[in-house]
């Protein structure tokens, strides 16, 4: 069994989300031969090396291959691909890593949820520039996406940054149309109704990776807080 991170780790982990959501990508060794190292904790499991800084990336990759060629990874696709590919296989993921007995180890799914949960504002600040969200939709309004039965869940409101994603959810739910719902509706009446009707909202940060579950208070601070936030730069 997997020892839980120290609190080394645990700043290392961390700092790696933060600068990973801010940037929007990760960086690793150019060489991918040498971008994984045996775990120091699961013998037979192997690390996935990255970074988020580019200057102690390429202080690695020097030590690790000789020189300092790395290559850069969306972070769309580290959370799409890399990261699921590491699960499947496995593996643990070094984050910011260095050859100390501190190595962080993380797990490619606990990463996963995390980096989704830090670019929540991010996700917040995106919708607000473009002005609307998009749900599915009936004769009535917004459809909900029935919850299971067991274990018994609220039903859903999913909602959707672009359009194709809303379309492809609709065939599932067999929903009607698509509901493009202006950010001041969708922060006003929509999410009133589902507070009101306790219904969680899903939301996708990270296109592709799958959504997070977040209650309709919750994104309404979110979304204040954005809103706050040009006031607080120019104070």
């Amino acid at each position: 069994m997997l020892n839980a991170p120290r609190i080394p780790e645990l700043a290392q982990r961390d700092r790696f989300v933060r600068r990973a959501a801010a940037e929007g990508r990760v960086l690793t060794l150019a060489d991918e031969e040498n971008a994984s190292v045996p775990s120091q904790k699961v013998p037979g499991r192997t690390v996935q090396l990255f970074w988020s800084s580019p200057i102690e990336a390429g202080r690695w990759a020097e030590a690790l291959t000789g020189n300092r060629e790395l290559q850069e990874i969306s972070l769309e696709v580290f959370s799409t691909d890399i990261l699921p590919g590491i699960a499947t296989a496995k593996g643990f993921v070094g984050t910011d890593w260095v050859s100390d007995p501190i190595e962080a180890e993380i797990d490619p799914r606990d990463l996963l949820i995390r980096l989704k949960t830090e670019m929540i504002p991010l996700y917040a600040a995106a919708a607000r520039e473009r002005g609307e969200v998009y749900l599915i939709g009936n004769a009535e309004g917004p459809m909900l996406t029935p919850g299971t039965q067991k274990p018994r869940s609220a039903d859903r409101l999913h909602v959707f940054a672009a359009k194709p994603d809303a379309e492809a959810h609709m065939k599932k739910i067999s929903g009607k149309r698509i509901i493009a719902d202006p950010i001041t509706n969708f922060l006003g009446p929509t999410l009133s109704w589902a507070a009101a009707e306790k219904h969680p909202v899903m939301i996708e940060p990270i296109r592709g990776a799958g959504f997070v579950e977040v209650k309709a208070a919750e994104l309404i601070a979110r979304f204040a807080a954005d809103a706050a936030q040009p006031t607080a730069k120019s104070a």
